[in-house]
């Protein structure tokens, strides 16, 4: 009994640790990932994320992660990413996310029909004010609905302390 309860205990214990190692990736401070509609992602509909930055010192990267299905029809995906400041300073930028090669082959990790590919959004940047900073991202392709993209999402990852 008492090697029973022991075995257990160990068990639970090593799950525990690899919990926390894996869950933390290094230096991501934020992760968050909406999943997109069935009907697909129509042109204005915004995708939304806050982030609530304390550290004003540090360097950050910006990741855009993208989770698309074999269902998709392009090669690449243009985003529109939009952020504000908590001091209502605004910043937008386009994105061109290819999510394919020449040939039709899926870049990125893929899980049966599913691919993931991670795109580097703003690199190396500060968060000059401690609040919250809101970012809104669209789908910036010529199609009204785009589908076979089925979710998005934000990571922010600490590169360096300054």
């Amino acid at each position: 009994m008492n090697k029973v309860r022991f075995t257990l205990l160990s068990i639970c214990c090593l799950a525990a640790l690899a919990g926390s190692l894996t869950s933390c990736e290094n230096g991501v401070v934020y992760q968050d990932a909406k999943i997109i509609s069935k009907e697909g992602w129509y042109k204005n509909d915004l995708v939304s994320f806050d982030y609530s930055a304390t550290d004003t010192t540090g360097i950050y990267d910006i990741i855009v992660d993208i989770r698309n299905t074999d269902k998709y029809e392009y090669q690449n995906f243009w985003l529109f990413l939009h952020s504000v400041s908590p001091d209502g300073i605004e910043y937008s930028d386009t994105l061109e996310c290819v999510l394919a090669d020449n040939y039709g082959h899926w870049i990125g990790k893929s899980s049966g029909s599913m691919y993931e590919l991670p795109v580097m959004a703003l690199s190396e940047i500060s968060f000059p004010k401690a609040g919250t900073y809101h970012f809104d991202l669209a789908q910036g392709m010529r199609a009204d609905t785009l589908q076979g993209i089925h979710e998005i999402g934000i990571r922010i990852k600490q590169t360096k302390k300054e």
